[in-house]
């Protein structure tokens, strides 16, 4: 058994809500495994509306080149893997891994592995606009053997609109409740067996206690495989 976990680097800010939720999960899983310790983080924490900015013009090469080169130094101050704290942004985690030299811990392939173990192989995929309509996500679950379903216009619309406008806020309401609620519902209705939060910042309206039927936190399941990661001999 290792005495120290291995040393992680967390490219987050995406929003600083949910990093602070990897930081609690990386720490108390740590924690749980060995007993006064705690998870080993190097942090390049984003401010949020640059990043939203660069995402809203299209510019992920732009976006992929300044995550790489923050990746390589934190790989420079001896992390050994790197955690993206958002779903959408695995759109350019190959450019970050090359970028790096040390692997990417992938959130898709974290998902995916617990769709699988619960038997699922149609889910509903909830996330930013981005995540849902562009293929990067859907196709590694396809590679994994497990269909997305995504939301209808103008559900889709009104989910990102809901993620960016407000989530990303902090703002926390019935409303946005329910709009998850019915999407869900929507999908479930569909086909799907089970649903995604695949946007970290979901947990903040839905949570597995609002679904009937398995509920697949990206965020929660990411943090699991990066502590097997950091205390894997």
């Amino acid at each position: 058994m290792r005495t120290a976990p291995r040393r992680l680097g967390l490219l987050g800010g995406i929003t600083w809500h949910s990093t602070l939720e990897y930081e609690r999960l990386l720490h108390e899983g740590v924690a749980a495994t060995l007993p006064g310790s705690s998870a080993d983080l190097l942090i390049r924490h984003y401010e949020w509306s640059a990043v939203e900015r660069a995402q809203a013009e299209g510019d992920w090469d732009g976006l992929a080149a300044r995550f790489g080169d923050d990746a390589r130094r934190l790989a420079d101050g001896g992390a050994e893997a790197i955690l993206i704290c958002a779903n959408t942004m695995h759109l350019v985690a190959d450019q970050v891994a090359e970028a790096a030299g040390v692997p990417v811990i992938h959130i898709v392939d974290a998902v995916a592995a617990a769709a699988r173990a619960a038997g699922l192989d149609r889910v509903a995929l909830l996330g930013t606009g981005f995540t849902m309509r562009m293929p990067f996500y859907r196709e590694r679950l396809a590679a994994a053997g497990v269909e997305a379903l995504v939301p209808s216009e103008p559900r889709l619309t009104e989910v990102h609109a809901l993620i960016y406008e407000r989530l990303a806020r902090g703002i926390v309401d019935d409303a946005g409740r329910a709009l998850m609620r019915t999407a869900t519902e929507e999908l479930i209705g569909a086909g799907a067996q089970g649903v995604i939060a695949g946007c970290t910042e979901i947990p903040m309206v839905m949570t597995a206690e609002d679904v009937e039927v398995p509920y697949l936190d990206a965020l929660a399941l990411h943090a699991e495989a990066a502590v097997r990661f950091a205390l894997a001999d």
